[in-house]
């Protein structure tokens, strides 16, 4: 049996296409395209993606049994629009399953731990955006927090570091070590650049996602440390904090998390976490690992 998995988040899609034979061992071919969030593109651009991971992991349409999509945007209405486009890659016989990015992370979670969780966790994710959830395996409910994308909410993501980053340097505020680092990685930024590219190109959450990897190389200056523990802490007080109002009074305190962000910032994640009585039992950097 083949089955081809996709993690998809805004800035990037993985690919896996899984083969099982019985009694061989799993034959894994990767792939990554673009990120393939419906509310930032079109559903040929989907289909095109699909199309090109079938060339380049050497399959046909027909030569997969089930694909299983779970990306960012991947909810109400355009669930169904995703899977139309997805299924136009592929043959009727094809199985097509498409979820939510979040949906994915859980099911990464549960499974690439040594121990298979038993109760309720906490499932997050902290890349391009940011999103937390109530998770339990048992039941396999999944209740999130609103996902309301960069302007409304992705506290602590990407796109809210690139932000934030970006304001300083261009305001001046932005202290001499730290600015020197900042162009240092990405040269000096004029505001008509940053302007054009925020308000007049496409994907402007991608390209402030882009500064964010910043903050984890940085951590030893004063500036980048107290801009990552307010992230974290906006993430905290607005997406973690409130599951306790989701799940009828139980208190879970099992916090797991996936995505680049998350990876990087881990430490100040787990001091966070412990002020506000949390355990972080578990980071992923790439979904896709748990997926497969």
């Amino acid at each position: 049996m083949k089955t081809l998995l996709a993690d998809s988040g805004s800035t990037k899609t993985h690919w896996a296409l899984v083969e099982e034979v019985p009694g061989l061992p799993k034959m894994i071919r990767t792939a990554q395209t673009q990120g393939l969030n419906p509310l930032y593109v079109t559903p040929e651009q989907i289909t095109s993606a699909c199309r090109q991971v079938l060339a380049d992991v050497g399959e046909g349409p027909m030569g997969v049994d089930e694909l299983r999509f779970y990306g960012s945007g991947c909810s109400g209405e355009r669930l169904a629009m995703v899977e139309r486009a997805l299924r136009a890659a592929f043959t009727p016989m094809t199985k097509v399953i498409v979820d939510s990015d979040l949906m994915g992370a859980a099911h990464a979670l549960e499974t690439k731990g040594e121990k298979k969780p038993t109760e309720p966790f906490i499932a997050c994710i902290m890349g391009t955006g940011s999103i937390a959830a109530l998770f339990d395996p048992a039941t396999r409910a999944l209740l999130p927090m609103p996902a309301l994308g960069y302007v409304l909410g992705d506290e602590g993501s990407g796109a809210w570091f690139g932000r934030h980053l970006l304001s300083d340097y261009l305001k001046q505020q932005m202290p001499e070590k730290a600015r020197e680092a900042f162009e240092g990685d990405f040269g000096a930024i004029s505001a008509e650049s940053a302007i054009r590219h925020v308000y007049q190109m496409p994907t402007p959450n991608r390209y402030l996602a882009t500064f964010a990897a910043f903050v984890g190389r940085n951590l030893e200056l004063p500036y980048v440390e107290r801009l990552a523990y307010r992230g974290v802490e906006a993430f905290w007080q607005r997406n973690v904090l409130p599951i306790d109002r989701l799940d009828d009074g139980m208190e879970v305190r099992d916090v797991r998390l996936v995505g680049s962000l998350a990876w990087s910032l881990r430490p100040v994640i787990e001091k966070v976490a412990e002020v506000h009585g949390y355990v972080v039992s578990q980071v992923i950097k790439d979904p896709i690992e748990g997926l497969i």
